[in-house]
Formats: structure tokens, C-alpha cells, sequence
């Protein structure tokens, strides 16, 4: 019999900031894996029906007027579920993202559990020698390209490049 393949959710989310427990996503970017290619992706805006704090709007040019417009969070939740369901949940500091997604899931009595995988804390393991492990500097010492970072879409492409790197390992 083969070896059974895993197959990843590198999720990275943008919030509204705020007290802890309380964000709210207000973007998501989402690539399905089997650790070497990309299979599937999705990448939304959601409204969050809640300000976002103006520190969020600074680092992420996502202004509370472009969120108006939006759909909730519940609107697509069941694609997002769909997507994740039997995967391992790959993020850089993936305990946040990964907390705030069940917090969403949770609030339309959707209860979700998955593996994780942190991208942060295995580069901070396998590369000791390294000053810094925050997204930018990973990439930038790597050679991997990061377009528009704090954005969702854009830092999950760049934590699958960092992921594929640790697979190599």
C-alpha cells in the first residue's frame, strides 16, 4: 500500500484588531495542498459588521468603506468548511488564525477541528541561527517573493513557499 498523502490548508487572515476573542475576519485567504502544489485557493473580503480598528487599516490598506459592501463571514462559511475539511491547517503563527477561524465557525454553531501546522515556530526550530522569524523576514532570506504584505491571499502564497521549504528539510 502507498504512503497515505496529507493534504494542507494554508490559511492567513487579516481581523478587525481589537480585544482577544472579540476580532472578526475581514479577509481570508485560503490554498488547498498536497504540500507541493496548489490544488484549490480562495481569497474574499468579509464584512465583519464591526469596525475595524484603524491600527488594521493602516497595516492592510483595507479601509472599513471596503468592507461595506461585503459578505458575512457566513455567507461562506460552508465553501470554507468544505475546503479545510481533512486537511492540516498550515499557518505562520497559526494558533491565531486558527483560533479566530473557530470563533467565526462558532458563532453560527459550526464546530470545526483540525491538525495545525506552525510555519513560525518550525523555522524558529530547524533555523535557530536566524534573527528574525516574522513573515517578511523569512521570505526576504529566502528569496521568496511577498506582494502586498497583510494582505490574506498574498501572505498565504508565502507561507506555502515557507511551508514547501520545511518539507524539503
Amino acid at each position: 500500500m502507498g504512503k497515505e498523502i496529507n493534504m494542507y490548508s494554508v490559511i492567513d487572515l487579516e481581523t478587525t484588531g481589537g480585544e482577544f476573542n472579540k476580532e472578526r475576519i475581514i479577509e481570508i485567504g485560503i490554498i488547498i495542498t498536497d504540500g507541493k502544489k496548489v490544488l484549490d485557493s480562495f481569497n474574499e473580503l468579509v464584512n465583519p459588521r464591526k469596525k475595524v480598528d484603524f491600527y488594521v487599516e493602516k497595516l492592510t490598506g483595507i479601509k472599513n468603506k471596503d468592507l461595506e459592501n461585503k459578505k458575512e463571514f457566513s455567507h461562506f462559511s460552508e465553501r470554507i468548511q468544505q475546503m479545510i475539511s481533512n486537511t492540516i491547517i498550515v499557518g505562520h503563527d497559526v494558533q491565531y488564525d486558527y483560533r479566530v477561524l473557530i470563533n467565526e465557525f462558532k458563532k453560527i454553531q459550526v464546530e470545526i477541528k483540525n491538525e495545525t501546522f506552525c510555519t513560525f515556530s518550525n523555522f524558529k526550530n530547524k533555523f535557530p541561527e536566524l534573527k528574525s522569524y516574522k513573515l517578511n523576514s523569512l521570505c526576504e532570506h529566502f528569496n521568496i517573493e511577498l506582494k502586498n504584505h497583510h494582505r490574506a491571499y498574498d501572505d498565504a502564497k508565502a507561507t506555502f513557499e515557507l511551508f514547501k521549504i520545511l518539507n524539503e528539510q
